[in-house]
């Protein structure tokens, strides 16, 4: 991605777009593999899918605009869009969504603004949320290779069994005789992520009881989206260490979304509110604030602009997650502030170097220019 024009004077830097996109995918390793043990190879497969549409559709768009596709390919922007994208759909998703999806990313969320550096909306988020409106069925359907039938049989989500359900080629117990007929005629199983069963079921789910009740990687719902933030925090501290991002966005959009939970939070009615801990590590906070809201491309690039920016973007999420009636509003809410990016940077602009101190509002800037 090229970074946003800043205030003279500019300095150097050794970091390029393929080594940025590097750092982000690598960070992106762990919750990876979380993901892939509570929910068996769904995201591998929506990952391959994804890679190879939103590859493809870039370098069909780079080719039609007589430019060198390779070029374009090799900067891992396209590839960074897919897994951003790929954790955000379901396992055992049809595998029609991912390519429509990633299709949509690339073409609407990015090429027709001109491509790489140029787009004002974050790509993935574009390809996410016009999927979640289209099919909210499948986009809120979280199957679960790995489940117990009544007979006490399991089927690993890493072995084989699980590959197959993934693929929707085999249902786990179609070859188990049930004389209840308990599974008979059905597809899958599926299991409401926390924030759904908070919103459906009428109160908080229970989550980070595994402290206390059970093995730790029990192959549970709760339990596996636990570790999944668990593993993005770890991921977006790799960022920051690395210097990928920087802490503005990510503690603004946090500390507002703990704030706003604390603030509305009253024990013994989570069927309202939810908890605050429901509201980091049950939901999709954690990789919205470090590596959704955190693109250098659709957010601002001044300090105070990030934090600015990172604040609405948490009182956004907590207002549509609450009041809203859609149930997980990270992507949303990061589309709306990416309208605002523009408005922050020119608000916002830093001090040219040399100049005189600026007055915040430029119609501010534009009378005095006037009166002088």
């Amino acid at each position: 991605m090229s970074q946003p024009l800043q205030c003279s004077p500019h300095l150097l830097s050794q970091a390029s777009v393929t080594k940025t996109m590097a750092l982000v995918l690598l960070a992106c390793v762990p919750a990876y593999g979380v993901s892939t043990w509570f929910f068996g190879w769904g995201l591998t497969i929506n990952a391959i899918l994804c890679i190879v549409t939103a590859t493809a559709v870039e370098g069909l768009v780079m080719k039609l605009r007589r430019r060198n596709p390779w070029a374009f390919i090799r900067d891992s922007s396209a590839l960074v869009t897919a897994i951003l994208l790929a954790f955000t759909i379901p396992s055992g998703a049809p595998w029609w969504i991912p390519v429509l999806g990633a299709t949509f990313a690339i073409l609407i969320g990015k090429q027709v603004y001109g491509g790489l550096g140029l787009n004002l909306f974050n790509p993935a988020m574009v390809g996410y949320v016009a999927l979640l409106v289209a099919f909210p069925l499948q986009m809120t359907a979280w199957q679960i290779p790995g489940v117990e039938s009544a007979n006490g049989d399991y089927a690993n989500p890493l072995g084989l069994q699980g590959l197959l359900v993934s693929l929707q080629l085999s249902f786990p117990f179609l070859g188990i005789a049930e004389p209840s007929g308990l599974y008979a005629g059905i597809d899958g199983f599926a299991k409401a992520t926390p924030l759904l069963f908070h919103k459906l079921a009428g109160h908080s789910v229970l989550i980070g009881q595994w402290q206390t009740e059970g093995p730790v990687f029990d192959r549970s719902t709760e339990i596996g989206w636990e570790w999944i933030n668990i593993a993005f925090l770890f991921g977006g501290v790799f960022l920051l260490f690395k210097r990928v991002i920087s802490w503005h966005i990510p503690l603004s959009l946090i500390a507002t979304v703990i704030a706003l939970a604390f603030i509305f939070y009253q024990p013994g009615k989570e069927a309202v509110y939810g908890s605050p801990y429901l509201h980091l590590f049950g939901t999709a906070t954690m990789i919205g604030a470090f590596f959704i809201a955190t693109d250098p491309v659709s957010a601002p690039s001044s300090p105070l602009g990030k934090i600015i920016y990172g604040a609405i973007a948490g009182v956004l999420i907590y207002c549509i997650r609450i009041w809203g009636s859609y149930l997980d509003s990270v992507g949303f809410a990061i589309l709306l502030v990416n309208g605002m990016t523009p408005l922050l940077d020119y608000c916002l602009r830093p001090r040219i170097f040399g100049e005189q101190k600026r007055s915040l509002w430029p119609l501010n800037r534009r009378t005095k220019a006037k009166a002088d």
